[in-house]
């Protein structure tokens, strides 16, 4: 089941949706970037974003909301909805380009089903984050007394977020030394 997907994305979709969506994904990711940034920044959030995410405690998540007031919540909130726009532009980049290095291997390559793997990798990321995103608007509706589990839960997606992110960049990086080296005469 596996091999017959992967085996169907040597032609899905087209190369040429393949390319659209990519330059899509890179003008919505670069149009996204200064406004994440400047929601956050106005949130006032107490701690840098890594350390909300990896955080695995109710208490120091209630701690950071509670050094923050009404507008800076709020602030926070248009933070988290604009993420979604900023994981589409990512995904956007990673599947797409991925699908485009791995089909420059010829179709039976090891090359070609890591790469369609890693563009995968990229999908799995935004699921993982949307998912993550979803227990920060849970933990918002009562930000002093939500169960302190759904921000355990929201650090799990968080890492397997990043490892997804991680590993998806990596592969990216990776072939694409593979493939200048290779066409050096």
């Amino acid at each position: 089941m596996i091999k017959t997907f992967l085996d169907r994305l040597n032609n899905w979709p087209s190369p040429k949706k393949t390319r659209i969506l990519l330059i899509f994904g890179i003008i919505f990711f670069i149009i996204i970037i200064p406004f994440m940034i400047l929601f956050y920044e106005l949130s006032g959030y107490p701690v840098s974003f890594i350390e909300s995410q990896l955080s695995f405690s109710g208490t120091i998540i209630k701690s950071h909301f509670s050094a923050m007031n009404a507008v800076e919540l709020n602030y926070y909130l248009i933070w988290v909805i604009i993420d979604y726009g900023f994981m589409l532009g990512f995904t956007l980049i990673y599947f797409n380009l991925g699908l485009t290095l791995a089909r420059k291997f010829e179709e039976t390559s090891g090359w070609r089903k890591s790469g369609y793997i890693g563009a995968l990798f990229g999908l799995l990321y935004f699921l993982c984050d949307a998912v993550e995103n979803m227990f920060i608007f849970l933990m918002l509706t009562d930000i002093s007394g939500f169960p302190n589990v759904l921000a355990v839960i929201h650090s799990w997606f968080a890492v397997l977020k990043f490892i997804f992110n991680f590993s998806s960049g990596y592969w990216l990086i990776h072939v694409s030394v593979v493939l200048s080296i290779r066409r050096k005469p």
